[in-house]
């Protein structure tokens, strides 16, 4: 795995609990269903896979948070 980190160009070690984390976050962010993560990760159960859910749910706060304050005072214009 160091091969493939060291490849990507990143200067920091990465786990194998690490690298499997990310795979299944970036699988969900990716619209992957649940119970497929949970198979390709080798979980007995969803409950297991659920975990990941939180970071994609921080995400989706994240993005909207990156617009700033909005300003939702509009003016009518009649054509």
């Amino acid at each position: 795995m160091q091969k493939w980190v060291k490849a990507a160009g990143i200067n920091k070690t990465i786990t194998w609990h690490c690298a499997r984390h990310s795979f299944a976050v970036n699988v969900l962010g990716a619209g992957a269903n649940i119970k497929t993560v949970a198979s390709l990760m080798g979980h007995s159960s969803i409950k297991m896979t659920e975990k990941y859910l939180h970071v994609i749910d921080q995400q989706k706060q994240d993005a909207i948070n990156s617009l700033g304050d909005l300003d939702y005072d509009c003016e009518v214009v009649s054509v």
